[in-house]
């Protein structure tokens, strides 16, 4: 399995391998990070009580429908071990994660890809696929690597489906908070989603949202009794005592200030410079409405930009994409001006 982000292996001063909101960490969250190194000679609490009752306010569900873990990706192979599927559906390209996990549990996998010329865009076009009786289904919203939220009034379409069918449905959004969506549309969704579909699973990651990847931070939402089954399937103390000052303090930020608002207006404005250097440059670009984009350039332009210690993501290995298919982070205007002058070095040196 191949991210973004090997930084060890590489020399690199700038990485747009990984997703990162480009706001950077609420300053609070730091400080309540750094203030429990003076209680790291106490376990974390087994019960997650702070953390679950700092997600839930912010939700608007209950503590007890709510699993908090190591990350997104803990998650999601806790999940697979937990569920045990035999049969799974993937729309591709999306996430490799989801088939690393299934197959540790040996699951049979369909992927169905979407198709290039309509954006990449999950459309009611693919729902004849739930027709084969999948045990799980993963929904990427919106899409890694392609940056598409999913219609909402389609995303219903599905789980209604699945639902109908004896599908589980994980519902991947790890970079929900961090796509084009409207907080107040937002206000009661979770709660409708939940309570509609029994056998859904939303998964969420606070890593990218508040930018720490080196603390590990997700959780996943679900009816009462599913996260009764997916407890007994992670280690008893899962999440370490940093994670969860981390996470309180970081449930707070979302709910109480204007954070998500500022960081939709800077994703938004540094996407929209990104995608019109790129534009004038004539590269290929694909709709996004999330902190990343995902272009069409010369095949090598991954190496020559890591000689200039700059990492992008090559999207060769996603099923449905190939070689000269790339994505990068939007980040803040000075890294951004940085990548599209490298980008602009190597295209002038092709012509010399």
């Amino acid at each position: 399995m191949r991210h973004g982000g090997d930084i060890y292996r590489n020399k690199v001063n700038l990485d747009f391998s990984v997703n990162l909101n480009p706001l950077g960490t609420p300053e609070s969250v730091l400080n309540a990070v750094k203030d429990c190194t003076d209680t790291l000679s106490v376990y974390p609490d087994i019960e997650q009580v702070a953390v679950k009752e700092a997600i839930a306010d912010f939700e608007g569900i209950n503590p007890s429908e709510i699993l908090a873990g190591n990350g997104a990706s803990d998650l999601i192979m806790t999940l697979v071990r937990a569920l045990n599927p035999k049969k799974a559906l993937l729309y591709e390209p999306t996430f490799s994660g989801y088939t690393y996990a299934l197959n540790s549990v040996e699951c049979r996998t369909k992927h169905v890809i979407i198709r290039e010329s309509e954006g990449f865009l999950i459309t009611e076009d693919y729902m004849g696929s739930l027709d084969e009786r999948a045990d799980i289904l993963f929904l990427c919203n919106p899409s890694n690597p392609t940056g598409r939220n999913i219609d909402e009034s389609v995303l219903l379409k599905y789980l209604d489906k699945a639902k109908e069918a004896g599908t589980t449905v994980v519902l991947d959004e790890s970079f929900y908070f961090l796509s084009d969506i409207s907080e107040e549309d937002d206000a009661e969704r979770t709660r409708t989603l939940i309570d509609r579909y029994k056998n859904l699973y939303i998964v969420r990651s606070l890593t990218k949202l508040l930018a720490m990847p080196g603390v590990r931070m997700g959780y996943v939402i679900s009816d009462e009794a599913n996260i009764g089954i997916l407890s007994r399937f992670l280690p008893e103390w899962n999440l370490s005592l940093m994670a969860e000052k981390a996470i309180v303090a970081g449930m707070d930020v979302l709910k109480n200030t204007d954070f998500l608002a500022r960081t939709h207006e800077l994703i938004k404005g540094e996407r929209d410079y990104l995608n019109h250097q790129f534009m004038n440059m004539g590269i290929l670009i694909f709709k996004s409405n999330a902190p990343f984009v995902l272009f069409k350039c010369r095949e090598e332009l991954a190496e020559r930009l890591l000689s200039k210690g700059i990492m992008i993501r090559d999207c060769y290995n996603y099923p449905g994409l190939y070689k000269g298919v790339f994505r990068v982070a939007v980040k803040d205007r000075k890294s951004n001006e940085a990548l599209v002058n490298a980008i602009k070095e190597i295209r002038s040196e092709e012509f010399k």
